[in-house]
């Protein structure tokens, strides 16, 4: 591949602007500075790849925005993510054809156990697809399969759950290995666990590539865009080299924003620029739960936070929040995305010891 970085500058809208909604993502999309030579270039790649920082909102409209250029030169677009995983991708194409609402895809797919990051840094670019009747490919790894890797290695899945993952997970290249292992360093000591956390990598990595290779075996019209973090995706290795390994004559391009700390100078094909943009902060309650037999339980506290100022204690049991039974993370999300720092909500818990439920009003902060 070869390594051309296009700085591009801003002209039309500020970048501290907001794009809080769908409608507002695209008026921002439209004032980006994604040139005409870029999207051309681009346009030439079977599979693009657009690398992001998870939780930067800008990464995920410079997203949007290479998309939208390169749907408009070309309708047969389908785009990969690497926020669902591949066994619920039933549920993503029922919500792309409007069978079912934002609800009940955050539910199915158990979006916010199985990743979790702001759902709405990524609502401009799922209404985009549903609103262009564009495929959306579920590229992910089950979770329940990498979390049990990351404890025991490949040999702690049964035949059954390692049939889910592709027949050859390949070792990384010595510099990925190396850029790994760095990574690995900042989180853990325990060198004793890196070959498991490598392995987890590359299981995202096979995966993703495999699902990808098997759309565009299956759809030979189609151009695909994937959107993965941009460690995937960076310096010749992860996705991208795997999915040449399997395709060898495959053309393809990556793309980073320029503020994205895995991906320096020369990493990946095409740069853009990306200013810090975020959305308003939701409201969040300062507590740890862990999930417990269609539970949550309140394993640690921010002392400083409404919670602990209300009166919440450590191992207490949440029932309910603003009246809404809660039973695990995505319904407690899900009441938490409609409201912002400051706002008080009601919580009701259960504790041991305690006859009868306690209601509290916590301040979100």
């Amino acid at each position: 591949m070869s390594r051309v970085m296009v700085m591009l500058l801003v002209t039309c809208l500020p970048w501290g602007a907001m794009a809080a909604t769908p409608e507002d993502a695209l008026a921002y999309v439209d004032a980006h500075p994604l040139a005409k030579p870029l999207a051309d270039t681009l346009a030439q790649n079977r599979v693009v790849f657009v690398g992001e920082v998870h939780d930067r909102y800008d990464h995920h409209l410079n997203q949007l925005a290479v998309l939208r250029a390169l749907h408009q030169k070309n309708p047969n677009i389908a785009i990969g993510v690497e926020w669902f995983q591949q066994p619920f991708q039933a549920v993503v194409n029922d919500f792309l054809a409007g069978k079912i609402n934002e609800t009940e895809l955050l539910r199915g797919t158990e979006y916010f156990e199985r990743w979790g990051y702001d759902y709405r840094q990524l609502r401009p670019i799922m209404e985009y697809a549903k609103a262009n009747h564009l495929p959306v490919i579920a590229l992910n790894a089950p979770v329940e399969l990498t979390r049990k890797v990351s404890k025991g290695g490949l040999e702690a899945l049964s035949s059954t759950e390692r049939a889910q993952l592709p027949a050859t997970i390949n070792p990384p290249d010595t510099a990925y290995r190396a850029r790994l292992q760095k990574i690995f360093a900042v989180h853990s000591k325990d060198k004793t666990q890196f070959e498991h956390f490598l392995t987890v990598q590359r299981i995202w990595d096979e995966t993703m590539a495999y699902n990808v290779v098997n759309y565009l075996q299956k759809h030979p019209q189609h151009q695909v865009v994937v959107f993965a973090g941009v460690g995937h995706i960076s310096d010749g290795a992860g996705i991208p080299a795997d999915v040449i390994r399997q395709i060898p004559a495959i053309k393809l391009a990556t793309v980073a924003s320029a503020s994205s700390p895995d991906a320096p100078p020369n990493s990946v094909d095409h740069t853009l620029p990306s200013p810090l943009l975020e959305l308003p902060p939701l409201g969040r309650l300062g507590l740890l739960l862990n999930n417990q037999e269609d539970s949550l339980v309140v394993t640690a506290l921010d002392p400083n936070s409404g919670a602990v100022k209300a009166g919440v204690r450590e191992a207490d049991r949440v029932v309910s929040l603003e009246g809404v039974t809660i039973r695990n993370m995505t319904e407690l999300k899900l009441v938490l995305a409609q409201r912002t720092a400051g706002e008080t909500v009601t919580l009701v818990v259960e504790r041991s010891g305690e006859k009868d439920l306690l209601s509290y009003a916590v301040v979100l902060h």
